[in-house]
C-alpha cells in the first residue's frame, strides 16, 4: 500500500508539472512569437516480481510479473509549428514565414529569436526592441542610418531616345540640350545639334556637341555622324565618347569621358530616321548629385534597400536567418530567445529563402502558436488526472487505516 502511495505522488507531481507548461502556454497566447511545449509522460518501471517461467515439453510458461511504481516527465516538448502573421506596418517589424531565427548579438554572445519587434536605436542600429540586441546581417551588426550620404556619381554614358525626320530638306537641323554630372555631382548642361547631310551619305545626319559653360574648358571629338538605312534604322555612328575638360578642375575629374549611345546598347532605345517629326532627346544618364538615405525597405530574401534623395537606391544589407539540425534541441533563456546547445547542433546562418531557411513579411509579426481550445482540453485532462492521483492516496490511506485498526 506504500508503494501505492508513493506511485500516486508521482503523478500528482507531474500532473502538476504539466499543468504548469499548459499554464505557461496559456499565459503566452499573445506573446510576439512565442512557441508553445507539450509534455510527455513515461512509466517507472519499479519492481519485477518473477521473471516468468519459458514453455517446456510438459508444461507451458508463465509471463513475468512486474509492479509499476509510477509515472514521470519523458519530455517538454516545444512546438516550431508557424504562428499566424499580423500587419503592423512598422517596416522594422520582421515576420519569419517557415523555418529559421532571426540571429541577435550582445557583443561576442549569440541568441536566436522567432520574434521580429525590431527598431532603430539613436545609432541606427537594428535592434530587438526589448533587449537592445543587435540583428545580425551579411556584413554583421545591421546599421540603418537614415540621412546618411550616398555620393555623387559622374556620368560615364548617355542615352538618347527619338526621331530625326527623314522628310526635312538637307541642312535642316534639331537641337536637344541635355545635362550631365561631374565627379562631385555638379550639372553641366550641353547642346547637340543634329544637320540633315543626305548629300554626303544618304541617310545621314551629322551631330556636334557644343557648350555653354564657364567651367568646361573643351569637348574633345564633339563631332560625329548617324547613318540610317533605307527603313530608318541605324546602320552606322550609333555611338560615340566624348571627352569634357574642366576649368580649374582640382577635385573633380577632368578630363570626363561620356559616350554618347543613339541605340548601339541594350540599355537604349534606338533612335530611327523615319519621315515624322525630330524628337531626339535624353533618354536617360547614369550620372547622380549627391543624396541622402530618405527610407529603406526589407525584402522577403532579407534584402534591405536604401532610398536616396537623388533618386538612387542601394544595398544597405541583407538580414540573416539560422537554421538547426534539430531546432528542439535549443535552449528557452526568456525574452523570446534560445541559445545554442550540445542537442540542438550548430546554427547554419544564410540568407533567407535559401537552404530551407524561410523568408521574411516585413512590416508584421509573427504572433503565438498556442491553441487555446487544445489547450483547455489539456487542462481538463490534466485535472482530471490529477484528481484522480488525488483519489489514489485517499484509497491507499483508508486501506493502512483499516490495517492499524486490526490490533484494535
Amino acid at each position: 500500500m506504500s508503494r501505492a502511495l508513493f506511485t500516486a505522488v508521482s503523478g500528482l507531481r507531474n500532473h502538476q508539472v504539466w499543468l504548469d507548461v499548459i499554464g505557461n502556454n496559456i499565459a503566452n497566447a499573445n506573446t510576439t512569437g512565442f512557441k508553445s511545449s507539450s509534455v510527455i509522460f513515461d512509466d517507472i518501471l519499479g519492481q519485477t516480481l518473477t521473471t516468468g517461467i519459458a514453455p517446456s515439453s510438459t508444461r507451458g510458461g508463465t509471463n513475468p510479473i512486474q509492479v509499476g511504481l509510477g509515472m514521470k516527465i519523458g519530455s517538454i516538448t516545444p512546438n516550431f509549428l508557424q504562428g499566424s502573421i499580423q500587419t503592423t506596418n512598422r517596416n522594422t517589424d520582421l515576420a519569419i514565414q517557415g523555418e529559421g531565427f532571426f540571429v541577435l548579438a550582445d557583443g561576442s554572445e549569440r541568441v536566436y529569436s522567432r520574434a521580429g519587434a525590431f527598431s532603430l536605436d539613436a545609432n541606427g542600429n537594428l535592434v530587438d526592441s526589448g533587449t537592445g540586441y543587435r540583428v545580425l546581417g551579411a556584413g554583421g551588426p545591421i546599421e540603418i542610418n537614415v540621412g546618411q550620404e550616398s555620393p555623387a556619381t559622374r556620368t560615364s554614358e548617355a542615352f538618347f531616345k527619338g526621331n530625326l525626320d527623314y522628310s526635312l530638306s538637307d541642312g535642316a537641323t534639331h537641337v536637344s540640350t541635355f545635362d550631365v554630372r561631374d565627379s562631385v555631382g555638379a550639372a553641366h548642361t550641353l547642346t547637340l545639334t543634329f544637320t540633315k547631310n543626305f548629300a554626303a551619305t544618304a541617310g545621314q545626319w551629322d551631330w556636334e556637341v557644343t557648350e555653354d559653360d564657364a567651367a568646361i574648358s573643351s569637348i574633345s571629338t564633339s563631332t560625329g555622324s548617324i547613318v540610317f538605312d533605307d527603313e530608318g534604322a541605324i546602320s552606322s555612328g550609333g555611338s560615340e565618347t566624348i571627352s569634357l575638360a574642366y576649368t580649374g578642375s582640382a577635385g573633380v575629374t577632368s578630363p570626363q569621358d561620356i559616350l554618347l549611345d543613339f541605340g548601339t546598347s541594350d540599355n537604349a532605345t534606338p533612335v530611327s530616321g523615319l519621315a515624322s517629326p525630330s524628337t531626339v532627346t535624353l533618354a536617360s544618364q547614369d550620372g547622380v548629385p549627391a543624396g541622402t538615405l530618405q527610407s529603406f525597405a526589407i525584402g522577403l530574401d532579407g534584402v534591405i534597400t536604401g532610398f536616396y534623395s537623388n533618386g538612387t537606391s542601394q544595398t544597405i544589407d541583407t538580414v540573416q536567418l539560422a537554421s538547426f539540425t534539430n531546432p528542439l534541441g535549443l535552449l528557452r533563456v526568456g525574452q523570446n530567445q534560445y541559445r545554442e546547445s550540445s542537442t540542438s547542433g550548430t546554427p547554419n546562418v544564410g540568407n533567407p529563402g535559401t537552404a530551407g531557411r524561410g523568408t521574411l513579411v516585413a512590416g508584421s509579426l509573427e504572433q503565438s502558436n498556442v491553441d487555446l481550445a487544445q489547450e483547455f482540453t489539456s487542462m481538463i485532462i490534466a485535472e482530471r488526472g490529477f484528481q484522480a492521483n488525488a483519489r489514489t492516496i485517499a484509497t491507499a490511506n483508508q486501506m493502512l487505516e483499516e490495517l492499524v485498526n486490526l490490533k484494535r
